[in-house]
């Protein structure tokens, strides 16, 4: 977070974004969303274009179905059998940089998101920024009003 009073997503986003590429599997989202403690991970394609996002919910929801229908064993070798282009959501809502926060605050709240990526004028990903985002935002703003 920059040191002036935040005013648009590129002030609190994530810069240093950790990416799957669209050949790994749910085992290796699975994997990174651990080693990393995050939620949600952009997914790229060849040419380095967000391909889609995987978040935790889908992660759990197919783990949940393996374990039921093979047991937890195994769960890891059947995550890794699952490319990420099979489970990935492709309609991503993203942001721009220079959105206000308050727009994109409106946005995952209207959309119910729980991270959005966000891109250059070029489509590349620059960013990511969530709900976390935003709640550390507050605890900051707040502290600063009782100084």
């Amino acid at each position: 977070m920059t040191q002036e009073t935040p005013t648009v997503v590129a002030d609190i986003m994530i810069r240093d974004i950790v990416t799957l590429r669209l050949e790994q599997t749910l085992n290796d989202g699975n994997e990174t969303m651990r080693e990393h403690k995050i939620r949600h991970l952009p997914v790229l394609d060849e040419q380095g274009h967000l391909a889609g996002l995987l978040n935790q919910k889908v992660v759990l929801r197919e783990a949940l179905r393996i374990t039921d229908t093979y047991g937890s064993k195994r769960l890891s070798k059947h995550l890794g059998r699952i490319p990420l282009a099979e489970a990935i959501s492709r309609d991503v809502l993203t942001l721009s940089a220079d959105t206000p926060l308050a727009d994109a605050g409106r946005q995952l709240l209207a959309h119910r998101q729980g991270a959005m990526p966000v891109l250059d004028g070029e489509g590349r990903l620059v960013g990511i920024v969530s709900s976390v985002d935003f709640v550390r935002l507050a605890v900051t703003l707040l502290d600063n009003g009782q100084e």
